[in-house]
């Protein structure tokens, strides 16, 4: 077993951090993203169908999850609605919605004819991967504090998204 590093914040189980939830939120994103643009691949969508599809549902998501936390807050403190929670919630989430930008460029890229639908659907797959891989290696990183650790994390980590990768495979 390999011992981690803890933190105040860790031990008392404070939650709530903004950093904590963004991270949360970007890292939740990478996993939409990779699951969204694997079941996009065994479609007929076109490249701009991809691209506008991964944009708006990560930003529905992002919407989504901020007013279910509103809404959350609402009920267990009994206070009225508040646009500017509302507003600070949907931007903690932003990280969601940032994590579709770069398997989207690759989407993009393909609209634009730099390339086929599928070479940029697979170039979008590899990169949502790459990112959870490399959110893996940071959270392996920062609990452990050491490089083997860090790997074997990012590479459990990446494994998930090689899941919904193989999962597309057998719906195709």
């Amino acid at each position: 077993m390999i011992p981690h590093r803890t933190t105040a914040r860790a031990v008392s189980g404070k939650a709530g951090d903004a950093d904590e939830r963004q991270f949360s939120a970007a890292i939740y994103g990478s996993v939409l993203t990779t699951a969204l643009v694997a079941a996009l691949d065994v479609t007929e969508a076109t490249a701009q169908e991809m691209t506008l599809t991964l944009l708006s549902t990560t930003i529905v998501f992002a919407v989504a999850h901020a007013w279910s936390e509103a809404v959350g807050e609402r009920i267990a403190f009994g206070h009225g609605f508040v646009l500017a929670r509302l507003v600070e919630l949907t931007r903690r989430e932003w990280p969601l919605v940032e994590a579709g930008f770069v398997p989207g460029a690759a989407l993009a890229l393909a609209w634009a004819g730099a390339w086929s639908v599928s070479v940029g659907a697979t170039i979008a797959l590899a990169l949502a991967v790459l990112q959870l891989l490399g959110w893996g290696i940071l959270v392996g990183w920062r609990s452990y504090d050491r490089w083997p650790a860090a790997i074997a994390v990012g590479a459990v980590n990446g494994f998930l998204g090689l899941i919904l990768v193989a999962l597309k495979i057998a719906v195709h």
